[in-house]
């Protein structure tokens, strides 16, 4: 919604969008591929600059069909009986959830995993035909939640916030454009 507000405030700027995880993006950054990008958390990187974005919330979902949907609440330590369905390594949202996982004292290899995919839409397009407890970021979700597709689950005393970040390389944040995008997003936000 906001590159497309911005593309229509900017028709003559030419947008190019790689979607990828976490570290995919930031490589694609150091090895100027892309000139910014967007991220969740910071990684240990001393030639990227990072500017606070936005903030969202990951949520267990299931499809409505799953017997876990009859649960709607769980402990942090029951997850470990459901099979469970996660996204590939390097994505933020699987550190996000790895880190609050471990912070509840559960660690990620103690999880039932049964499948790893690569994107939100195919992770969420699998949830919707599966009985697997999955993790996604909630306005990720907000249509199929409406339309009875999937379900919250609750886990008790569990929440996960992740932190977005714009980066750049240093000596790249004084361009133009890019701050004129910047603080278009933000605003928008």
């Amino acid at each position: 919604k906001i590159l497309s507000a911005f593309h229509q405030k900017y028709p003559e700027v030419k947008i190019s969008l790689l979607n990828r995880n976490t570290d995919t993006i930031v490589k694609a950054l150091t090895d100027q591929d892309i000139d910014i990008g967007i991220v969740e958390g910071k990684k240990k990187n001393s030639s990227i600059q990072y500017l606070p974005f936005a903030t969202d919330e990951v949520i267990a979902v299931c499809s409505a069909k799953s017997p876990i949907a009859k649960k709607r609440s769980l402990t942090i330590q029951e997850i470990k009986n459901y099979p469970v369905v996660l996204r590939e390594q390097g994505s933020g949202t699987l550190t996000a959830l790895k880190y609050n996982l471990e912070k509840n004292g559960v660690k990620l290899s103690e999880l039932n995993v049964n499948v790893r995919l690569a994107g939100t839409e195919a992770l969420k397009n699998f949830l919707r035909e599966d009985n697997c407890l999955g993790f996604l970021p909630k306005g990720s979700v907000l249509k199929e939640l409406r339309d009875g597709d999937l379900v919250t689950v609750k886990i008790e005393n569990f929440q996960i916030i992740r932190n977005f970040f714009f980066i750049q390389r240093h000596g790249t944040q004084n361009n133009e454009l890019s701050k004129a995008f910047i603080s278009f997003c933000i605003n928008e936000a």
